[in-house]
């Protein structure tokens, strides 16, 4: 039993939640309209995990996009959405049985919770949803088909765990379409730092120019993989460790990275992903685009930097104020003066002549001199017990949930300190440990609006034949790639992301998505295809049942039955992109 004070959301307490949320959205998107062309026009809102943006609110001018008076009906939003039948009514008999079954699924874990409480525990997982729980975590969501087909290819339990044996070697998994589909739109990928410089020169102009467009190509790419690959766990932990070794895209007082961080995604993010994290540590301390992001470029004798060092021990290894003080962070500011790169060819050069000399001590270790000086911290740091701990328990809350349990983080750093640092075998204790798989993280997360667009492209198995348009759509929710305004990457909290903008915007994209009114974002019509000719209450179950796992909201579910009862496909696949419930992984 819970401790006395401790309260315990049951799921019909989140489900009041999550329709409370929709309801906001809702209001909010009272100007989208569903005309079968363009929206009656509204602006896309997101906020920022620092700062609202200042587009937040949408605004209309109470026409449609063709000039004339927008109807009222058709432009009031998801859950005004007058069908042409009649619209199916929940009786209190009805409505009190799934208030039932949702209380009966189990409880979602609190946020903010003392991990030393108990949690409620409903049944089981069932075999559907371990598949569909897998794919919305260690995925971004699964395509049309998936599911099925790893229950049908897994045998009679726990086929989840074939999959995820495969995930974990990438290179087992054909990958070639993607791969020379990403070849064609981005042959730049395959160039150096010192050819893109040459390629795309700044130029004197408002800082508007070839210069910015490698950091397009870079998004774009980003963007593409994680839509289509078939290695979807290598998409996702790509996406955890750029942003925990987090550079962005350059501002015209620091262009460096414009060029260099096209090769960073390349050169220290995809290859380490299944390597030792060590590798990692040691790939970005050299490379030109964190060199140049966090100023240790400019770090020399008797005028060190303090940003590379501090960000080095806060952010990448061992912690916030975990084990150093400020002595050691000034200590390794000198140990790692000289780590620079070469103008014009941006190779690693260590510059003995700006190295700061003497003795020096980092957490009470002597720092040899010179060069093996910063190799040797940097190994102590990667390697370090605050470290294993801080890793573990970033990716404990990245896969299970925002605050894990500590029986699994300890168990997670241990593996770490025992592999020093392998990442698939990190990644192992957590796939395959009970807590992953526990009713009360079964869609406990929020999605950000990477994973939210990724995920929804992928719902209705969109052909991305162009991705600059999402990527100004996720620059608009907040989240622009490799455009993270702080060191510290985009928050991964439910928290950061949880604000009535933020599902506004969502709403909005859905509703386009639907309909194909992303540009260059075409969904499949054999999604919608497949459903012609099922009657009502079938092609209610299916559609949920596909996207959603059979747990929605009252509010979304009488939204789609009135979808389901005109027989409308694309709105119902609108209605539950946007809706709470598929925001939830």
């Amino acid at each position: 039993m819970a401790s006395l004070g401790q309260h315990q959301p049951t799921r019909r307490t989140f489900t009041w939640i999550r329709e409370a949320a929709l309801a906001a959205a809702v209001a909010a998107t009272a100007v989208v309209g569903w005309t079968g062309g363009a929206p009656a026009r509204a602006q896309s809102a997101g906020v920022n995990a620092n700062k609202p943006a200042a587009d937040a609110k949408p605004v209309t001018d109470g026409k449609a996009s063709d000039g004339k008076p927008a109807d009222a009906k058709m432009d009031a939003g998801p859950e005004n959405y007058d069908p042409t039948h009649k619209r199916a009514r929940i009786t209190p008999a009805e409505l009190g049985r799934l208030r039932m079954l949702e209380i009966q699924s189990g409880a979602f874990r609190e946020a903010h919770k003392d991990p030393g409480s108990q949690q409620l525990v409903g049944p089981p997982l069932s075999d559907r949803e371990k598949v569909m729980h897998v794919m919305n975590r260690l995925a971004f969501g699964p395509k049309q088909g998936d599911v099925e087909a790893v229950l049908l290819e897994g045998g009679m339990t726990d086929q989840w765990k074939g999959w995820v044996a495969k995930q974990l070697k990438p290179e087992s998994i054909d990958d070639a379409a993607v791969d020379a589909e990403v070849a064609k739109k981005f042959p730049d990928l395959k160039k150096s730092t010192a050819d893109l410089y040459k390629a795309y020169p700044y130029r004197q102009n408002g800082g508007k120019g070839e210069w910015r467009e490698p950091g397009h190509i870079l998004q774009d790419s980003v963007l593409t993989r994680a839509v289509h690959s078939n290695r979807q766990l290598q998409e996702v932990l790509a996406e955890f460790w750029r942003n925990h070794f987090c550079v962005d895209t350059g501002t015209q007082e620091q262009k460096t990275r414009s060029w260099a961080a096209l090769a960073y995604e390349q050169e220290v993010i995809r290859p380490n992903v299944m390597g030792k994290f060590p590798n990692m540590v040691f790939a970005s301390a050299r490379h030109p685009a964190m060199l140049d992001y966090l100023d240790n470029q400019v770090s020399k004798v008797n005028n060190w930097n303090e940003n590379y060092a501090r960000e080095l021990m806060e952010l990448h290894t061992v912690g916030v104020d975990r084990g150093y003080t400020d002595f050691d962070v000034i200590e390794l500011s000198k140990v790692l003066t000289g780590w620079q790169f070469e103008r014009g060819t941006y190779a690693f050069k260590f510059n003995d002549t700006i190295h700061q000399p003497g003795a020096k001590k980092v957490m009470g270790v002597a720092m040899k001199p010179g060069y093996e000086g910063g190799e040797q911290a940097i190994m102590m740091l990667a390697t370090h017990k605050y470290t294993a701990n801080f890793i573990a328990t970033k990716l404990c809350k990245y896969f299970v949930n925002d605050a894990p349990p500590a029986a699994l983080v300890t168990k997670v750093e241990n593996v770490f300190l025992q592999t020093k640092g392998d990442l698939p075998k990190v990644y192992e204790a957590i796939f395959y440990s009970p807590e992953f798989l526990e009713r009360g993280n079964f869609r406990a997360k929020f999605k950000t609006p990477f994973e939210f667009v990724v995920s929804a492209d992928r719902a209705v198995d969109a052909d991305l034949a162009a991705a600059r348009k999402s990527n100004q759509i996720l620059a608009k929710m907040g989240q622009e790639v490799y455009n993270c305004p702080d060191p510290t990457g985009y928050f991964d909290r439910s928290e950061a992301w949880l604000d009535s903008g933020v599902l506004t915007s969502r709403w909005d994209y859905a509703l386009s998505l639907a309909r194909g009114g992303v540009d260059g974002v075409k969904p499949s019509e054999k999604v919608f295809a497949k459903h012609a000719g099922k009657k009502v209450d079938e092609l209610y179950k299916d559609v949920v049942r596909e996207l959603i796992c059979d747990d929605i909201g009252d509010k979304t579910r009488q939204v789609l039955k009135e979808a389901a009862d005109a027989g409308d496909v694309k709105r119902m696949y609108a209605v539950l992109i946007g809706c709470p419930s598929f925001q939830q992984q």
